[in-house]
């Protein structure tokens, strides 16, 4: 017979005795009850701990592919764009919320000074302190700290996922096999997305498909300009 008491397993797993009956009581360890004696046979023990170390590295290695394949997707992102989808994570931490929406990512844009897209939306009347405002009188703080990596809401997703197809549909009328996701192609995806607070708030200030597409265009003759400009200086 391989069966041994509680006090050995302790030993045996180097962890706390009362641990162990914890195990015990509620089904964890495999184990045999005599009264109030508990038996937990080696060769069950060994069989449990195999198994057990079997699910949690599958269980590890499912945790671990999302992030990946959510970075092998961001690569296809310029700098300017994964920069902004970082402060949007920032600002979404900060109020502890449970997921990433388009207006957290609007709120990085409008606070991006580097790109086209803070300046187009500050020409539209879209500021930050205005989508702060909205955000904070529409979504409640939590009271946990928030995780580490937030999920996307559904209108993220949707304003992601439209943002990738702008950015395709450019590359391909202008020949290139290359189809990175710009500032530009963010603040596009969550116009035409058609939901969520980020979009709403655009529309009460009077943005149109039209405006917001204009306005972006004359951003891009501007920045063509000056680099032109800069190239004929040196």
């Amino acid at each position: 017979m391989d069966y041994q008491d509680p006090d050995w397993v302790a030993d045996r797993l180097g962890i706390d005795r009362n641990t162990v009956y914890r195990f015990l009581q509620d089904g964890t360890l495999p184990a045999l009850q005599l009264g109030r004696k508990w038996l937990v046979s080696e060769r069950r023990l060994e069989e449990w701990l195999a198994s057990e170390t079997d699910k949690q590295t599958r269980a590890r290695r499912e945790a671990a592919r999302p992030a990946a394949d959510a970075s092998r997707r961001l690569d296809n992102f310029t700098a300017g764009a994964r920069g902004v989808l970082k402060r949007a994570h920032a600002e979404a931490r900060r109020y502890a919320h449970e997921q990433l929406t388009g207006a957290h990512v609007l709120l990085a844009l409008t606070e991006d000074a580097s790109s086209d897209a803070a300046g187009v939306l500050r020409s539209l009347g879209v500021t930050p302190q205005r989508v702060r405002d909205a955000i904070e009188s529409s979504l409640t703080p939590g009271d946990a700290p928030a995780a580490r990596r937030l999920p996307r809401a559904p209108d993220a997703k949707r304003a992601m996922r439209l943002a990738s197809r702008l950015a395709q549909r450019e590359a391909g009328e202008g020949g290139s096999p290359l189809s990175p996701v710009g500032t530009d192609h963010l603040l596009q995806g969550i116009f035409l997305s058609r939901r969520g607070i980020g979009h709403d708030l655009m529309v009460r200030h009077d943005v149109t498909r039209q405006r917001l597409r204009s306005a972006l265009r004359d951003a891009k003759t501007r920045l063509n300009r000056n680099t032109k400009g800069d190239s004929h200086d040196a």
